[in-house]
């Protein structure tokens, strides 16, 4: 215990002497550095001013070189030399009377300067006398001599300035000389510093393999945490060679695919997926994952696992690489998603459910106060008739929440489908700014449509695009002060077009412009109720503009107003469509001419039904029935002029009905009107599908009958 005390105390001791020894060695060091660094840069000075010297007088030889050439053979190829020196020479000389020189050589570097100056100016002269072909007059100024001269006085100037540099230089260098002998002992000095450093050294090592025991012990301890934890995970996992075969597996792993963990060892993970890559290559397996990346962090992608007793269950599987000394291994994380799949599938079922269940009745119930609010059943009392305008557009409002709500629904889960081609941007602006109007006149704002680009047309789906179009002219007249305007403008962009919709209002609050877009974003609390909505209408309009490739901003300024704007890619304008007849007009001629016209309605909800005959009332006849068995049995019996079906039927789908009416009347107008999305409709054979909330019955009812109309015009 005493000798490892004393010991401890002499290196104490060692230690602390140290920096004091150093402190000594470093100054006297120093100086010699110091010196030595002087001399160092004298000469590099001395180096870089005769090399720049050197070149300032090569360079007064090319341009000499090249004079010669073209005076003598004419070719242009001598030139190049010449413009190369004539570019850098005038740099070249400045930089050395920037540099740090001598006080004794700037009246030198003056002289140079201006001989050079001279000597350039004699060779622009001649080339220029002989470049317009006064050659014999160039050619006498050169053998005139005056060049050589100055040539001779530009070499004599770079000759004294390098003899002057050289000079300076000898003299450094014997002071370096006697300096020597300071170094001497700076030389002991440091051998001593040596062995203080070795000894310092020797105690590092101590300290180092204390240290790399202490990571060892550190290193056990991770692994054998890590170790648990692949042990005890919930989700599979599996070590992968490069050659795909597998070198290990936790408890979960064997459980997922019901194999005992022995078993698996070594086999190739093809056998654990339905549709997995040739045994012994999983290269490919791997590649799709992005294992191979260096940058890889596990990228999930779901595949069909294969269990022992051969059933298949649904897994998310990410590799890792795990990058050993020698080589790398894989690690797979494999999760079963049984249960997710399950919890999607209820998901879907509800929100068909939903979609059924209440747009069904409510497209009843504001089908039935619109009707009665605009006089189909007599005229109302004041009080009566502002009460059933207030249901009448709260129905309105309830329909817009669940369409918002189910269009989230739809984008977030990828199901949202778009008809993408070119679009004339005149006739869809013209369409949203009159699909609006009606809003805009009660809200007393007036909408000002600036014509478009001739031939302007951007990529999109038409009616995604008039969704979007109308939630933002829908925003900019509701925050419009009355008698105020809403303009819509465009502007050609790069291979794009911008269509900007601007109102008049308060604008944007600050805090509120960084979530905006966000779902149920609203700038106050009190905006929901004072100006309606459902904080869903701008996260579905970027989210739709996006989707179609483009993209969606806006401009505000408080108290002045806000401005959105949507960039969409440009196209080939189509041809303009030839508009039918107004259906006013071909509905009246038709009423003028015919007896009503017969429509088969198929739909399994009775108040849709009673909705619709009211709906139709003066202007078609509905055979109403709730089966495609019913509806059968009505055509069996009854010519018809147009049929509208519903899509889920107790007994079938009303889409049953569409070979045979085709087969029976082949240019029979056949209308979906279903509480589906248009995109789950099979709407082979059928003319048009709306759905229920999105459409009113004022549409579907002037759709029917224009197409009825045509139809009795195209068969005259």
């Amino acid at each position: 215990m005493g000798r490892i005390r004393w010991g401890r105390m002499g290196v104490i001791a060692a230690a602390a002497s140290v920096p004091l020894i150093l402190l000594i060695l470093t100054t006297l060091a120093n100086r010699g550095f110091d010196e030595t660094e002087r001399l160092r840069v004298e000469i590099e000075r001395s180096y870089e001013t005769r090399a720049a010297l050197n070149r300032v007088l090569s360079l007064h030889q090319d341009i000499e070189l090249g004079q010669r050439g073209y005076l003598i053979t004419g070719e242009e190829a001598f030139l190049t030399p010449y413009r190369d020196a004539q570019r850098n020479v005038r740099q070249s000389i400045d930089a050395l009377s920037t540099a740090d020189v001598d006080p004794a050589d700037r009246e030198r570097l003056a002289r140079l300067k201006v001989d050079s100056e001279a000597k350039r100016r004699f060779v622009e002269r001649t080339l220029a006398l002989y470049t317009q072909g006064q050659r014999d007059e160039a050619r006498a100024l050169v053998s005139g001599g005056e060049g050589k001269r100055m040539m001779d006085r530009i070499r004599a100037d770079i000759a004294e300035l390098s003899r002057l540099q050289r000079s300076r230089l000898a003299e450094r260098t014997e002071i370096a000389a006697a300096a020597r002998g300071g170094l001497r002992v700076q030389t002991v000095a440091l051998q001593i510093t040596l062995i203080l450093l070795l000894a310092l050294a020797v105690w590092l090592v101590q300290r180092s393999t204390a240290a790399r025991q202490a990571a060892l012990r550190r290193a056990e301890d991770s692994a054998a945490r890590q170790e648990i934890i692949f042990e005890s995970a919930k989700d599979g996992m599996i070590v992968i060679n490069p050659s795909g075969s597998i070198e290990s597996l936790n408890p979960a792993a064997a459980a997922l695919f019901r194999y005992d963990p022995d078993a698996l060892l070594r086999r190739d993970i093809g056998v654990l997926f339905e549709v997995a890559p040739d045994r012994g290559r999983v290269e490919s397996f791997l590649r799709r994952l992005g294992a191979n990346r260096r940058d890889a962090n596990g990228q999930v992608e779901e595949f069909v696992a294969r269990r022992s007793d051969l059933t298949t269950i649904p897994v998310e599987v990410s590799i890792s690489p795990v990058r050993l000394a020698d080589v790398t291994l894989y690690l797979a994380v494999i999760r079963d998603i049984s249960e997710r799949r399950e919890m999607e599938q209820m998901k879907t079922e509800f929100v068909a459910t939903v979609s059924h269940e209440l747009r069904t009745p409510l497209t009843s119930i504001a089908g039935s106060l619109g009707l009665i609010n605009g006089g189909a059943a007599g005229e109302l009392p004041a009080k009566a008739a502002r009460l059933v305008g207030i249901a009448h557009s709260n129905s309105a409002r309830l329909v817009r929440l669940i369409n918002d709500i189910l269009d989230i629904e739809k984008i977030e889960a990828g199901r949202m489908q778009f008809d993408v081609r070119p679009l004339r941007l005149d006739t869809l602006l013209q369409n949203a700014v009159v699909q609006s109007s009606g809003f805009a006149g009660q809200l007393d704002v007036r909408i000002d449509l600036v014509p478009p680009p001739s031939n302007a047309a951007v990529l999109g789906d038409e009616d995604r695009l008039m969704q979007v179009f109308a939630n933002l002219l829908s925003n900019a007249l509701k925050f419009s002060p009355k008698d105020g305007v809403v303009t819509v403008d465009v502007r050609p962009l790069d291979r794009r077009y911008r269509i900007s919709i601007t109102d008049r209002g308060s604008g944007i609050p600050e805090d509120f412009r960084d979530r905006i877009f966000g779902k149920f974003a609203q700038a106050d609390s009190s905006d929901t109720r004072q100006k309606g909505g459902t904080g869903l209408g701008l996260s579905i309009v970027r989210e739709i503009v996006q989707r179609l490739g483009g993209s969606v901003g806006f401009e505000s300024q408080p108290g002045k107003g806000t401005r959105f704007h949507v960039d969409l890619p440009a196209a080939a304008a189509p041809r303009p469509v030839v508009e039918p007849a107004p259906a006013a007009e071909l509905v009246s001629e038709h009423a003028t001419t015919a007896k009503l016209p017969v429509i088969l309605h198929v739909d399994d909800d009775p108040d849709m039904l009673d909705v619709l005959v009211d709906a139709f009332e003066g202007r078609a006849v509905l055979r109403s029935t709730p089966s495609v068995a019913e509806a059968r049995a009505t055509l069996g019996r009854e010519r018809i002029d147009a049929a509208i079906l519903d899509i889920g039927l107790l007994d079938g789908c009303g889409t049953d009905l569409v070979s045979p009416l085709r087969n029976s009347q082949p240019d029979l107008p056949i209308i979906v009107f279903t509480a589906q999305e248009a995109e789950q409709c099979g709407a082979a054979g059928v003319d048009l599908v709306l759905v229920k909330s999105r459409a009113t019955l004022e549409v579907l009812v002037n759709e029917t009958m224009l197409r009825i109309a045509q139809r009795e015009e195209a068969n005259r």
